[in-house]
């Protein structure tokens, strides 16, 4: 033996309401307290609940639709994720900074060779050991 499920139910329902009513009746599953336990009110046309009415006219959202929500929220973690990362960095570039003036050390600025290339030559034509040590000064 099969068994009926509550779609199945509610649509058989439903058809039934329409053929009888003529489509001037309206079937709503109302809640319940148990799980297999139904319960169904047929109002008359100009009797139903407004609720009732929007459940029915809200229906179901189109893929189309379903699929722009869903980039869309997806676009908008997305931006929140750069947003959130950007203020992480400047947040870090400003304490670096601050680090920096406040007794940091900076590195490799007194061994860099500030002479022109004339100098450097000159240096290396008078020869010697002075020369590749005046470059550190």
């Amino acid at each position: 033996m099969d068994r009926v499920t509550m779609d199945v139910f509610k649509f058989t329902v439903h058809e039934t309401v329409e053929e009888i009513g003529m489509d001037k009746w309206i079937a709503a599953k109302e809640p319940s307290e148990f799980l297999d336990e139904c319960i169904f009110a047929v109002y008359k046309e100009g009797h139903c609940p407004p609720e009732i009415l929007e459940d029915l006219n809200r229906g179901d959202m189109p893929d189309e639709v379903k699929g722009q929500t869903k980039f869309l929220a997806e676009a908008q973690s997305k931006a929140m994720q750069r947003r959130d990362k950007k203020k992480d960095e400047e947040l870090a570039r400003q304490g670096l900074m601050n680090k920096g003036s406040s007794g940091g050390v900076v590195l490799n600025t007194n061994k860099r060779d500030r002479r022109t290339l004339e100098q450097i030559q000159k240096d290396m034509m008078e020869g010697g050991e002075d020369a590749k040590r005046s470059r550190f000064d």
